[in-house]
């Protein structure tokens, strides 16, 4: 069989934009259904007289379900295709969000304690977790299918950027609606908006990638272990680590803006979703135009990202009233932005035609490990030893990274810029 990208014989420009414009408005509805959760889950968690711990419990099992299975959906999509894995993804999604707003009204209404409650919500996010993951991986695994090494770490750019756009609209329209209408009424709202996505998906969504006859075994060890393998092992653990950062940030903006500015949860929800959109404004603007400006190589983008998350975390520390924070909170966003589009590009161009699935899982994990790993490293820290303390870790956790980028030599070799797209003869 062919590799699925022949530069003599690539898909057509014109399909390829459809193809990968409704994947971005699909993983911007995803974005908008996972960031309002960071809007709302501080406030709720005040009105429903929960510790923060019990916050970062549903954070860490669906953590943990996202790590151990977005390898194992990445690999499935190059088994059976990308298109189903991406509906069925976007379908669980959806079903998960509606779980999620009936353990909240549960807990707000006084029909469950709010222990049951906060198990409902976690019940929700593992299965968003568990399956839910498949999109992302096999979205990934569908852009790479249809560039060239030298454009993709730019293609996957704009496909991860449709996911902060998604953290844009997701708090502002927490922060302007659950007032009007109540938590479980928005998120009914944002599951079927997520739902729509998954039958545009199977109406206009081309799936020319032929599946291919895999032998290997896909179970969790195994692909996993596919994180040790030297041509991605370096990528993977730098987006292990960028990751871990990004989730302590998002993790904790709410609380941190309420406890500073010694806010109502009615408050902070508005002030903590104008901190987290302005920061996914940020992330968008390193992706959609900072990264095509520079045609940057992902170990450029790497370094870069993770030298400015030192500075934006030391500014977290420091922050001396709203605006600081913000800034600090837009610095971080915008440093994630550079940083993950190299990790996330470098890695499909180290990989063969045949692995993308496999790798863009893989890759997608560090997520998961990431939100496994903060609440323990974020929120414990910050309930036990003071506000500041999650931003010290993530200082040294940045700089560490950077380290790695600009030393390992895995990640030096690969340093394929964008080049023009070769002029089509001919659709695959």
């Amino acid at each position: 069989m062919p590799p699925v990208y022949d530069p003599a014989n690539p898909s057509s420009p014109e399909e390829r934009r459809r193809s990968f414009r409704l994947l971005f408005l699909c993983l911007m509805a995803t974005g908008i259904g996972n960031s309002m959760l960071f809007a709302i889950l501080p406030p709720l968690a005040r009105d429903l007289g929960v510790a923060e711990a019990f916050i970062g419990a549903i954070y860490t099992i669906s953590a943990l379900l996202f790590l151990i299975m977005s390898p194992i959906w990445g690999a499935l999509s190059d088994r059976y295709g990308r298109r189903p894995l991406i509906i069925f993804g976007l379908a669980s999604f959806a079903v998960s969000t509606l779980v999620f707003a009936a353990a909240a009204l549960a807990g707000q209404m006084g029909w469950a304690p709010p222990l049951i409650a906060i198990f409902g919500m976690a019940a929700a996010r593992a299965l968003f977790g568990g399956l839910g993951s498949a999109t992302n991986p096999a979205a990934q695994a569908y852009v790479a299918d249809r560039t060239s090494p030298d454009e993709r770490t730019e293609a996957l750019a704009g496909l991860t950027a449709a996911f902060g756009l998604g953290g844009i609209v997701g708090p502002a329209l927490a922060a302007a609606f659950v007032e009007r209408i109540g938590i479980a009424p928005f998120m009914v709202a944002v599951a079927i908006l997520v739902g729509a996505a998954a039958f545009f998906v199977r109406l206009l969504l081309p799936e020319n990638t032929p599946p291919r006859q895999q032998s290997r075994p896909i179970n969790p060890i195994t692909q996993l272990a596919f994180a040790f393998d030297r041509r991605i092992a370096p990528f993977f653990a730098y987006g292990c680590g960028l990751w871990l950062v990004q989730a302590i940030s998002l993790q904790a903006i709410g609380f941190y803006v309420m406890d500073r500015m010694d806010l109502t949860p009615a408050e902070g929800l508005q002030l903590a979703g104008v901190a987290l959109t302005a920061g996914a404004g940020a992330l968008i603007f390193a992706q959609l135009v900072v990264i095509p400006a520079l045609k940057a190589s992902p170990r450029a983008l790497m370094t870069t990202g993770a030298a400015l998350m030192i500075v934006a975390n030391i500014e977290m520390v420091f922050a001396a009233n709203y605006a600081s924070i913000v800034f600090g909170y837009m610095l971080t966003s915008f440093a994630f932005g550079l940083a993950r589009s190299g990790f996330v590009g470098g890695a499909s161009i180290s990989v063969a035609p045949e692995e993308q699935g496999r790798a863009a899982g893989t890759i997608t994990a560090t997520a998961g490990l990431g939100f496994l790993i903060a609440p323990v490293a974020g929120l414990w820290l910050y309930q036990t030893y003071g506000p500041e303390t999650p931003y010290i870790l993530s200082a040294g956790i940045a700089a560490a990274s950077a380290v790695l980028a600009f030393l390992h030599p895995q990640i030096r070799s690969v340093t394929r810029v964008a080049k023009p797209v070769p002029e089509p003869r001919g659709p695959i």
